[in-house]
């Protein structure tokens, strides 16, 4: 079943500080997130930082500006999300991943190879919701397409408001009225 917004949902400073990743739903049932912005977008030659440590050599010319972190993020019954996917473009490492709301503006994240408890866990602090988007791929949602959200960024980032930019946008299934049933976990 569909969840309604999840508090975990928005742009979140990641532990360094020096990046932000935007947590939206994907699917009725999971979230994911891309890196909305980058406090040093280029890299010392100038250029778009790209993906250049990812173990796939197709996808090294990947920019780092909307790439997606967090994926598969399945809603547990006893609250949070787990069972996903972090990807460290840092170091070209994927990790199984877990969301822990600590307070509305504190998300702890769990990243871990097996066992959860054996993870490591960050401190990533919400940022605040007209946070300039890297780029406009980084802003559009992934049912938006980018003419509705050109040179209106504040737009995309208010839910109330993008919620009536296209009729094919991401944000109907939220809000349909789906009895709320946690997620069986057997």
């Amino acid at each position: 079943p569909a969840f309604a917004d999840p508090r975990e949902a928005g742009i979140w400073y990641d532990d360094t500080g020096k990046g932000a990743v935007k947590i939206e739903i994907c699917t009725p049932t999971t979230l994911c997130g891309k890196i909305y912005w980058l406090k040093e977008p280029l890299s010392a030659n100038g250029e778009p930082k790209i993906d250049r440590y990812n173990p796939e050599p197709s996808m090294r010319t990947r920019p780092i500006c909307g790439l997606p972190v967090l994926g598969n993020l399945e809603q547990l019954s006893e609250g949070g999300f787990d069972n996903g996917w972090v990807y460290d473009p840092k170091e070209g490492k994927s990790y199984s991943v877990a969301l822990d709301l600590v307070d509305a503006n504190t998300l702890k994240v769990t990243g871990y190879k097996g066992m959860r408890f054996l993870g490591k866990s960050f401190i990533w602090t919400r940022a605040p919701a007209d946070l300039p988007a890297c780029t406009q791929d980084a802003a559009s949602a992934p049912g938006e397409n980018k003419e509705n959200v050109a040179g209106a960024p504040k737009a995309a980032a208010s839910p109330a408001k993008s919620g009536k930019t296209a009729a094919n946008n991401k944000s109907k299934p939220k809000k349909a009225a789906t009895p709320q049933h946690p997620v069986a976990s057997n």
